[in-house]
């Protein structure tokens, strides 16, 4: 409207049947009011057109790099390289290709970077883009080749591992206890809806459906991610799966009976093995489905019981295949074909790397007072408080002790991550080095909010942080009840 001069007035259309008229909107005294347009559009319903008195709109196309085009989606030109708008681009294509079959014979001009040929009015475009490039290639080759001449060298741990993973990876925009949560949150899920088997020997669920997905390639992705970003590693495959995940084969001859994870053809290697010889005919049907083409009798359980194994391990085959290509995200894929033995302990459970209470009390960094004070004897209670319910929490998960007061629902591991967000080990060397739970005393409750009778501890997560209204906690009974109440109450990012 900037342009429009001489004068301009508003119509609206009228009619139907095909047939549309465009009728002028007088204007009121004060011109064309909010008022105005309002009624005459019915609400806003209707479309009015502009109409200049005295000169014509200048309907010249738009360039492509255009202002009004800055937030539309937009596209290369293959042919002469140059973006344009998606809505355009469907109408320049043809003509571009046309003019160019008509001026093949343009003389063309080299990028004096790449020094490949141009033609001049594309030449410029491009070099502009091709110093980037190169740069980008250049730091590319460069970082390969230090990896290829020094990776024997600098792989010597899973550290190392880690360290080369995180390499490849951006920062993350949250680097805080929401991370942890999602991916410890996300690991957990994955192993019960995607794995079976007895805890840390499972294997991938056979899932027609999840494979046909592509579910599974998005499970290894996810789990290189959490690798790389600081979530628990996975280290719950069976020995057999993590061989095959690094080799992309099957040794038969390591396979045996725990190498069967479907509890339904777990059932029938018992019924086989417990058979006699009447009882093994009425297995034929569940036998033959398994792929054994021998005679069905009790001499030949053996022969049998291995036919179900093979069976039950190679029809895994197409969904270790698709985990494989997850997994080649940041090249994990790559080490762990490259160092199998050093990254075994991220994907199969050795030594006891679950949280305990002792790591989670070797992790407490208490802000004590000043010595021979009062309150520092009471922090000190605070703290053998903790120590105790820690132990309290781990002897019922061993199945120890059975508590009627909730206590059943909590463990170390879900504690730490109560406060941190993550309710495993640091896998991250530079998280390793600095992880630390603080535990501040809050004396003076009553000057913060008032008289009041219940007051719960307060968590930040994200500064892997505790308070502790010591007042409201003592004795050790009512420390206990305190911190159930607020485990439960608390499990959500707010305050409560």
């Amino acid at each position: 409207m900037q342009g429009v001069t001489g004068g301009w007035l508003l119509y609206k259309t009228t009619g139907g049947q095909g047939k549309r008229r465009l009728v002028m909107i007088p204007p009121d005294s004060d011109g064309s009011t909010g008022t105005l347009l309002r009624s005459v559009t019915g609400a806003g319903k209707g479309t009015l057109y502009i109409v200049p008195l005295q000169h014509e709109f200048d309907l010249t196309p738009l360039p492509p790099d255009a202002i009004e085009f800055r937030s539309m989606p937009k596209a290369q030109c293959q042919t002469c390289k140059v973006i344009f708008p998606l809505h355009i681009l469907a109408l320049h294509v043809q003509e571009c290709m046309e003019s160019q079959s008509a001026g093949e014979d343009i003389e063309k001009v080299p990028c004096p970077i790449c020094f490949l040929n141009f033609t001049p009015q594309f030449v410029e475009i491009h070099a502009s883009m091709c110093g980037e490039r190169r740069k980008d290639n250049l730091k590319m080759a460069e970082t390969t080749a230090v990896s290829q001449d020094n990776g024997e060298e600098h792989i010597k741990s899973v550290d190392d591992v880690l360290d080369a993973i995180c390499r490849r990876v951006d920062a993350g925009v949250d680097t805080g206890a929401l991370r942890k949560e999602f991916l410890t949150e996300l690991m957990a899920g994955i192993e019960s809806h995607f794995f079976e088997g007895p805890e840390h020997q499972r294997s991938p669920r056979y899932s027609l459906t999840d494979f046909d997905s592509g579910l599974y390639k998005t499970v290894g992705e996810i789990l290189a991610v959490s690798l790389a970003q600081g979530g628990p590693a996975p280290a719950f495959f069976s020995p057999w799966t993590y061989s095959y995940l690094c080799s992309g084969q099957i040794n038969p001859t390591t396979l045996n009976r725990d190498s069967v994870a479907d509890v339904q053809l777990q059932g029938l290697l018992d019924q086989v093995e417990m058979s006699t010889e009447h009882s093994i005919e009425g297995l034929s049907d569940e036998i033959l489905n398994c792929g054994y083409t021998g005679a069905i009798s009790v001499q030949n359980k053996e022969s049998i019981v291995r036919a179900i194994i093979l069976h039950a391990v190679l029809r895994l085959q197409p969904m270790l295949d698709q985990l494989r290509e997850g997994l080649q995200l940041y090249d994990l894929l790559l080490l762990i074909g490259q160092y199998p033995d050093i990254c075994q302990p991220l994907f199969v459970p050795g030594e006891d790397v679950k949280v305990n209470a002792e790591f989670v009390m070797a992790s407490i960094l208490p802000q004590l007072s000043e010595k021979g004070t009062s309150r520092h004897q009471i922090e000190l209670e605070m703290i053998n408080f903790i120590q105790d319910f820690l132990y309290e929490a781990e002897a019922e998960d061993q199945g120890h002790v059975d508590y009627q007061d909730g206590l059943h629902s909590i463990t170390p591991a879900r504690f730490l991550q109560w406060i941190t967000g993550q309710g495993h080990i640091p896998l991250l060397p530079s998280e390793k080095k600095d992880f630390a739970v603080t535990i501040k005393f809050n004396h003076d409750c009553s000057a913060d909010f008032g008289h009041h009778n219940v007051c719960y501890p307060v968590v930040s997560a994200c500064a892997k942080n505790i308070v502790l209204p010591v007042r409201h906690m003592r004795p050790y009974d009512q420390f206990k009840k305190v911190l159930i109440e607020a485990f439960h109450l608390g499990q959500q990012f707010n305050m409560v």
